[in-house]
């Protein structure tokens, strides 16, 4: 009889990995910066050894929580697909998983742990906005810009042009989800709500000579 071959360590490690991301974005946002190495570890159903095995102390972790959030909004990969599409559809695109990922009110926590970590006078309240919104407000500027050079739009500031179609986007409806005084919008309301920023947004910025049509159908 022969012995069946055990699958190498990788997949199992990633679910360590993955449990150990999870269980230390719970109790972050929960408890704030004060949680320990040992509390996450438990959390996560795993050694404290592993845990230092994927990271070098509570800040690469935190860290790397970070990385993961950011990446819910768009990531590299899909950039490199998006810059191949009409402006409008890629606006789009990028727009509909920014909201969403806005659209929960996780982000009073974050709010949250960013004063805690700040009041601790470390360098992540910096390291979390460049990962974090920092980094998805880059890749909207640079989707305008590379727009801007190929003829799309118009527009002498791609970084005002895109804060500007973030508040076209989000509007009070950001504070309004995160304090609690409405609920989260639904697909279809990010959808409408996406799109009517964009139209907003070509409207001022488009080469009005060419119109801004959407070649795309999303849901």
């Amino acid at each position: 009889m022969t012995r069946e071959k055990r699958p190498r360590g990788r997949p199992k490690d990633d679910a360590k990995k993955t449990a150990l991301l999870d269980a230390a974005r719970a109790l972050l946002l929960a408890r704030g910066p004060d949680v320990t190495i040992d509390e996450i570890a438990a959390s996560a159903g795993i050694a404290k050894a592993t845990v230092y095995a994927n990271f070098a102390d509570k800040n690469a972790l935190i860290e790397a929580v970070i990385r993961r959030e950011s990446d819910m909004t768009i990531t590299d990969e899909q950039l490199v697909r998006l810059a191949k599409a009409p402006i409008a559809d890629a606006l789009f695109e990028f727009g509909v998983q920014f909201v969403r990922f806005i659209n929960h009110r996780d982000l009073l926590g974050w709010d949250r742990l960013i004063a805690s970590l700040e009041a601790h006078q470390t360098e992540l309240p910096k390291r979390f906005f460049d990962l974090g919104p920092g980094r998805g407000q880059r890749l909207l500027t640079k989707m305008i810009a590379d727009a801007v050079a190929s003829g799309q739009i118009e527009t002498d500031d791609a970084a005002y042009a895109a804060d500007a179609l973030t508040g076209l986007w989000l509007g009070f409806v950001n504070l309004e989800i995160k304090l609690g005084v409405r609920q989260p919008m639904k697909a279809n309301e990010i959808t409408q709500r996406v799109r009517r920023g964009i139209d907003i947004f070509m409207k001022i910025y488009g080469k009005h000579d060419e119109g801004y049509p959407f070649t795309a159908h999303y849901g």
